[in-house]
């Protein structure tokens, strides 16, 4: 009894906790994917994808590609575990696509059984026989995988002669109208046509749009398309349609049977018109100093369309007191200068350079200039010195009025040069550069791994061109680190474009030795050329000899003039001629290109040439005579007419290179160079200068202007070598006019009847807000301060202001003694320590008067 009772305990106790142990189970029909209780299991293998599902696979006859790794899933769309090793692979059609049990796939068929320690399916032998559909080398198979009783969709294999090179088609979408160039966010279709040899005969295999010809689709699957230059365009990989966006033309690579080749090219169509204006619309305008002024840009492309977002340069050509960039100009001195945007390769409308100029791509374009007027007064920091003659420069402070003493170089420099922001004076010599910093009063730098003679300095002061001409090379110098890129060559001047992209560079063999007369060119985007230049005038090398106080008039060496627009250069010589940025020669054939032609002559003779700054005139300047004693000068104007954009005006007349708009050159066409079409306004004679043997510029600037009378009439200066004579010289200077030949007037020193008068102008410079001439004179060895009045006239001239002596101690030639290597001052007698020369060079800095 008692045993019953513990039994009927157990019981009631293991039956509920049963009870509640079974509720808590699982319904076994849940594990099926019918829910019922039977067939395929949630977790076995329902469906195997193999890719690619929609683009298949193309091969060439005998070419191998391993198949991507099938994908299997569970009838609830999760992946299902399978290794490997358990997938096998069929192939509709094993004599023409063969697969290895690993999933290798092979064009024709593997070996098998081969012998001679041969593996199996390391061999794929042609298809036997080969393919054949409508005559044409080609036919499809299909691959499949299979595991756990479940086969994979079929993917088509594409099985073909070998592709021997495939055309880009293009087919412009709707909106876009068939053109050679795809306005920016217009679309097109990509497509191909493909060849094969045949007998050693490029032959269509595939072409869209073919009524003989299948599309290529059909016959080598779908072509995968990429650009090289992702600014261009870019391509939508699932659709192969292409969206234009910055000018420029691109490479397109087309790839099929695992191979990739450039196909063609891609053309967003270039600007044809950059029009830049102040806010009010105006192309004119004052600036107050101190406060930034946006500027409105508009572009038109070469279809009319407008562009947006273009990669613009914007130029000042008085980088020091009138800035430019990122659409807005700031002033921070007054003055005058005139501001431009231009479209320059390869950061704005690039071009592969064997397609240079494809549909207008590739070139270069510059807007129309806004002049821009900062009235004010400014100070002025200015150095003077005398390279070859003195060891020695000078500088002076105009605001407090204080001079500085003679600073004594390490040598005797052979050049002097200051950077667009004047904090740096840079001085060359035969030993080393000499680096000076015009706030710190100091030699900040000595390198002797530089030497030679400092003939520019780019605008962002990033870089000097330095001309060995004992070696013949030419560094283009870091000045953040000292590295150099070296180029072989002589030079007699430089210049940069305000930009920094374009380096030009003119030697002649005048100088004698190894010079020779050529144009060098460097571009950022096209690197080094160089052209053959005209010989130049006779007179030119048989002007040398010492005169008055010790000057050596060198050989006269032809000099450069950059043009406003920065679209080329003026050389002097006879004839002046002009180089300019369009490239000549046929687009397609890079070997044809000639990247800066000459592009202009007039049959003038010009020594020295200036460019005004309001891009109308070029103002040249030559010696009437040869002998040795003194001559007159005549000045040659030379009006310029710089193609600009036109707002609504005919393609034809905008700043773009001929030929380019809607009928842009194709493959094959021939490019021109760009016209400035010179005319001469007049040569006048200079008829109150007797007494010069050598010319050394023509300095060109503006008046003064005021809130009141913003004219800014331009104005420039000739200044000359002296003769024998030592009588008192005069100033020319010429008034430009808007059309014709302007007035020439004459300034006479304020000391030209003292006993020892100027018998020269040598070398000047403006001051910053154009109410200051400095001018450095033979003879009395001052600096002179002409004050040039806002009304300048042959009747109201500048007047002689103020006068200075900055006293810059001969150096003394190793021929009479000395030990200064590089000294040029020649004269009967040794100098002493009051020897003084006049100065050569002037560089002046703007400070502010407040």
């Amino acid at each position: 009894m008692r045993r019953f009772i513990t039994l009927v305990c157990l019981l009631g106790i293991a039956i509920p906790a049963g009870i509640s142990i079974s509720g808590c189970t699982r319904d076994p029909k849940a594990k099926y994917c019918n829910g019922l209780g039977y067939g395929l299991l949630d977790t076995a293998v329902a469906s195997i994808t193999l890719q690619p599902q929609i683009a298949g696979i193309s091969l060439a006859f005998g070419q191998t590609i391993q198949s991507q790794a099938p994908r299997a899933f569970t009838c609830k769309g999760n992946a299902a575990s399978v290794s490997a090793s358990r997938y096998s692979y069929g192939t509709s059609n094993n004599q023409l696509v063969d697969i290895s049990p690993t999933g290798n796939i092979c064009a024709g068929t593997w070996n098998r059984n081969t012998g001679g320690g041969i593996a199996d399916y390391t061999v794929c032998y042609y298809p036997n026989p080969l393919p054949t559909t409508s005559g044409l080398p080609y036919s499809l198979a299909y691959i499949t995988a299979t595991a756990d009783s479940v086969t994979s969709n079929p993917v088509t294999v594409y099985v073909h002669a070998p592709i021997s090179s495939i055309s880009l088609v293009t087919t412009p979408l709707a909106g876009a109208p068939a053109q050679g160039c795809f306005s920016q966010n217009q679309q097109a279709q990509l497509d191909a046509q493909a060849f094969y040899a045949l007998n050693g005969v490029q032959t269509p295999l595939c072409q869209p749009g073919s009524a003989s010809l299948p599309e290529c689709s059909n016959v080598i699957g779908t072509l995968n398309f990429s650009v090289a230059t992702g600014a261009v365009a870019t391509i939508d990989p699932s659709t192969n349609i292409i969206t234009a966006h910055l000018p420029g033309t691109t490479v397109i690579t087309s790839t099929i049977a695992e191979s990739s080749s450039s196909s063609g090219y891609f053309s967003t169509c270039p600007p044809a018109s950059i029009t830049v204006n102040l806010a009010n619309g105006s192309t004119k305008g004052v600036v107050t100093q101190g406060v930034a002024q946006n500027l409105t840009t508009n572009v038109t492309d070469t279809q009319g369309n407008p562009i947006t977002g273009l990669n613009l340069s914007y130029e000042s050509t008085n980088l020091i007191d009138i800035s430019a960039s990122a659409g807005a100009i700031r002033a921070a001195y007054p003055g005058v200068a005139s501001v431009y945007a231009t479209c320059q390769p390869s950061s704005c409308n690039p071009a592969p350079i064997n397609e240079l100029g494809l549909y207008g791509t590739g070139l270069s374009l510059a807007s129309n200039p806004v002049d821009i007027i900062v009235p004010g007064t400014t100070s002025d920091f200015a150095w003077f010195g005398a390279p070859g003659q003195s060891q020695y420069f000078y500088s002076i402070e105009l605001l407090t009025g204080t001079t500085g003493s003679a600073v004594r170089l390490p040598y005797v420099p052979n050049s002097m040069v200051m950077d667009a922001s004047g904090n740096s004076l840079y001085f060359g010599s035969a030993r080393e550069l000499m680096v000076y910093s015009t706030s710190g009063n100091t030699i900040t730098k000595q390198d002797p791994n530089a030497p030679g003679v400092v003939l520019a300095v780019s605008p962002n002061n990033s870089q000097l061109l330095i001309n060995d001409q004992i070696r013949g090379v030419f560094y283009l110098y870091s000045v953040a680190t000292g590295a150099s890129q070296t180029q072989g060559g002589l030079g007699a001047a430089a210049a940069w474009t305000p930009d920094g992209s374009t380096l030009y560079i003119v030697d002649s063999s005048s100088l004698g030795g190894a010079h020779t007369d050529t144009l060098y060119v460097y571009n950022t985007n096209s690197g080094w050329s160089s052209y053959p230049l005209s010989a130049p005038p006779a007179a030119w090398a048989a002007n040398s000899g010492p005169s008055l106080n010790g000057l050596v008039p060198l050989p006269i060496a032809r000099q450069l003039a950059i043009t406003v627009p920065a679209i080329g250069a003026y050389l002097s010589g006879s004839p002046t001629a002009a180089h300019t940025w369009c490239p000549s020669g046929d687009v397609g054939d890079n070997a044809s290109i000639q990247f800066y032609p000459q592009s202009d002559s007039i049959a003038y003779q010009t020594d020295v040439l200036g460019a005004t700054s309001d891009g109308s005139h070029i103002l040249g300047a030559a010696l009437a005579g040869s002998n040795s004693s003194g001559n007159s000068i005549n000045l040659t104007d030379i009006g310029v007419a710089v193609p600009t954009a036109v707002p609504n005006g005919p393609l034809t007349s905008n700043g773009i290179c001929p030929g380019v708009g809607p009928s842009a050159p194709a493959q094959g066409a021939a490019l021109s160079p760009l016209s400035t079409d010179p005319t001469v306004n007049g040569t006048l004679s200079l008829s109150g200068v007797t007494n010069a043997v050598k010319v050394n510029q023509v300095v060109v600037g503006s008046a003064p202007s005021t809130e009141s009378d913003t004219t800014a009439a331009p104005i420039a200066f000739v200044t000359y070598a002296p003769g024998a004579s030592t009588a008192a010289a005069q100033l020319p200077f010429y008034l430009p006019q808007t059309s014709g030949a302007g007035p020439v007037g004459y300034i006479t020193f304020a000391d030209a009847t003292s006993a020892n008068p100027p018998t020269a102008p040598v070398a000047g410079a403006f001051g910053s807000d154009n109410t200051l001439f400095f001018v450095s004179t033979a003879g009395d060895n001052e600096i002179h301060l002409l004050s040039i009045p806002t009304n300048v006239s042959i009747a109201s001239p500048p007047a002689d202001s103020q006068q200075i002596s900055p006293n810059l101690p001969a150096c003394t030639p190793v021929s009479l003694g000395g030990n200064d290597a590089g000294c040029l001052y020649q004269t009967p007698t040794v100098p002493t320590s009051t020897t003084y020369v006049p100065a050569t060079v002037i560089e002046v800095k703007p400070r502010s008067v407040t």
